[in-house]
C-alpha cells in the first residue's frame, strides 16, 4: 500500500517498537539513532527525500535527511503487481512465491544488485512509513524453522502488504559526516557494510507495470536520487525498463 495522504495513527504517542530483532526503541526518542539500528534501504519513490519529508511527519529533519547511497548485491528490481516497486531476495532467501517466480524477475542490470539511499529513521517515523507500506504488526512471528533466519525476517508478511525484513548492505557513498564516522566508513568507495531495514512484499513478485500516479512519483525519486549521487547507469538500466520518462 503506498498511500499518497498521510495515514491516521491510533498508536499511543508513548509505545515501544522493535524495529531491529535484537533492541527496543522508544518512539518518543528523537535523537539520531544509535549505530546498532538498521538505517532504513529505500528503493522505490521513497527515493526522493521531498516525499521522505512529506511523510514524516514526526521528525522530518532527520528521518528525510539521506545518509548513503549503498546496495544490496544479487537483490533484483520489479515493479510488481500492484503497480509499485517491490525487490526479491537472493535465491538462498527466497521464500513462498520468491522461490517459484523469483527467477522470472529480471536480474538487475549488469552488476547484479539493488541501489538504495539510507535513511536514519526516528523510530516514530518508522511507525507512520509502516502504515505506508501496509505492514501488519499483528502478523505472527516468523518462527525458527524457515529457510530466512528470524533475525532477517522476524515475522510473517500476514495481511500486509510488505514484510519488514533486515540485511546488511553495502555502502557505496556517504552523504552524511557524521554517520560516516558513526558507522566507521570511508568516505566513497568504501565496501563496508551496515545493517538495513527493506520493505519486501513477499506475495506479489510477478513483473508488472507501474500504476499511473506512480510514474510521476517514480520520475520525481529518480531526478531527487540522481541529484545525490545516485548511479545513473544502474537507473537507466533497471528503473527504466519499467518507469517511463513524463
Amino acid at each position: 500500500m503506498h498511500p499518497q495522504e498521510p495515514p491516521q495513527s491510533t498508536s499511543p504517542s508513548k509505545t515501544t517498537i522493535t524495529i531491529t530483532t535484537t533492541e527496543s526503541i522508544d518512539p518518543s526518542s528523537s535523537s539520531t539513532a544509535p549505530t546498532s539500528r538498521a538505517l532504513y534501504f529505500a528503493y522505490g519513490s521513497n527515493l526522493s527525500p521531498s516525499q521522505m519529508h512529506q511523510r514524516c511527519r514526526k521528525n522530518p529533519d532527520i528521518s528525510s535527511r539521506p545518509v548513503a547511497i549503498a546496495r544490496l548485491d544479487h537483490w533484483r528490481w520489479l515493479i510488481c503487481q500492484p503497480g509499485y516497486a517491490n525487490v526479491v531476495p537472493p535465491p538462498d532467501l527466497r521464500i513462498g512465491h520468491q522461490e517459484h517466480e523469483g527467477e522470472d524477475v529480471p536480474i538487475s542490470g549488469e552488476e547484479d544488485t539493488v541501489y538504495g539511499v539510507l535513511y536514519d529513521m526516528d523510530p516514530r517515523d518508522e511507525l507512520l512509513l509502516d502504515g505506508y507500506e501496509g505492514v501488519d504488526h499483528d502478523a505472527p512471528a516468523a518462527g525458527a524453522d524457515g529457510k530466512v533466519p528470524v533475525e532477517v525476517r522476524p515475522k510473517q508478511q500476514g495481511r500486509g502488504d510488505y514484510n519488514k525484513w533486515y540485511v546488511s548492505a553495502t555502502v557505496t557513498q556517504w552523504l552524511d559526516e557524521e554517520q560516516r564516522v558513526r558507522w566507521g566508513g570511508a568516505t566513497r568507495g568504501d565496501d563496508g557494510e551496515v545493517p538495513v531495514l527493506v520493505y519486501v512484499d513477499e506475495e506479489r513478485v510477478r513483473v508488472a507495470s507501474p500504476r499511473d500516479e506512480y510514474i510521476p512519483r517514480m520520475n520525481r525519486a529518480i531526478r531527487e536520487s540522481g541529484e545525490l549521487g545516485f548511479p545513473k547507469k544502474w537507473t537507466e538500466e533497471v528503473m527504466r525498463k519499467f518507469i517511463p520518462v513524463n
